[in-house]
């Protein structure tokens, strides 16, 4: 992209920030624009308005133009621009972006590590991340807090051990496709098969124990619930909800801190 005279260096952090909040997994969150305000904020003094402005501007560049070429180009820029100790504060809002949604994607620590390297501030960054207070995810860039709804949708429905009935799987899709309902059919039977995929690899409890922190972090208590709510759907799937499936979900119910009673009796 050409910029214009009224192209700031307010504008190329704007343009790192964004990509290490919408780039990495296409979506932002409440949480993570307003730590991405508050770091223009930081930086240079303006009005919530005015600062939006920048936001919108540098959305624009990055989703319009050759985003990654976009994001090569602010990097020169601000390694010229920016002191040693504003980088180094620039590498400790990005990574404050990054925990803003709860979860630490593999993607978003790449990016960090890139532009800390790029930056000679490598072991700031290897720091910051090691002593992170978000669930460091690591199942592949490809995964995002869809696959952990699905993830867990598959551990209840295959707690008898048998395999998923097609009926199962559509119940699976369909309380799927209401989380993000921007997404066809296709794109959440992907979601689905790749969840199948890791499940397959006999995930740990370290790996489950991943999912359920991650979604207490991310999810508020209502919408905890609603999952708590779309697993005893997806358990009833088949017609019947056993005793191991009731006790699983009570125990998720539980780590999320969320009162649910179950109706009914387990076989």
């Amino acid at each position: 992209m050409d910029t214009t005279d009224d192209w700031t260096t307010t504008h190329d952090l704007a343009v790192v920030y964004i990509a290490i909040a919408y780039g990495t997994d296409h979506d932002l969150s409440d949480e993570e624009l307003k730590v991405l305000t508050e770091a223009l904020q930081a930086w240079e003094e303006r009005e919530a308005p005015a600062v939006r402005e920048v936001i919108v501007e540098a959305a624009t560049a990055f989703v319009e133009g050759d985003a990654e070429a976009e994001v090569r180009r602010a990097m020169r820029e601000l390694q010229s621009a920016l002191t040693p100790q504003e980088r180094r504060d620039t590498v400790r809002y990005l990574i404050r972006i990054a925990e803003a949604d709860g979860v630490l994607l593999e993607r978003e620590q790449g990016f960090i590590h890139a532009l800390a390297e790029a930056w000679s501030l490598k072991e700031l960054s290897e720091e910051l991340l090691e002593n992170t207070s978000a669930v460091v995810q690591r199942r592949g860039e490809d995964w995002g807090l869809i696959h952990e709804l699905a993830f867990l949708y598959i551990l209840v429905g295959h707690t008898s051990g048998e395999e998923l009935s097609p009926d199962t799987i559509d119940v699976m899709a369909d309380r799927l496709q209401e989380w993000q309902p921007e997404h066809s059919e296709e794109q959440v039977r992907e979601v689905v098969r790749r969840a199948l995929q890791v499940y397959a690899d006999e995930p740990g409890e370290d790996l489950i124990h991943d999912s359920v922190e991650a979604l207490k972090q991310v999810l508020p208590s209502t919408q905890r619930l609603t999952v708590l709510d779309d697993l005893y759907t997806v358990a009833r799937a088949d017609g019947t909800i056993t005793r191991d499936e009731r006790a699983l979900i009570q125990s998720l119910a539980k780590a999320w801190d969320v009162n649910v009673r179950l109706n009914g009796r387990g076989d």
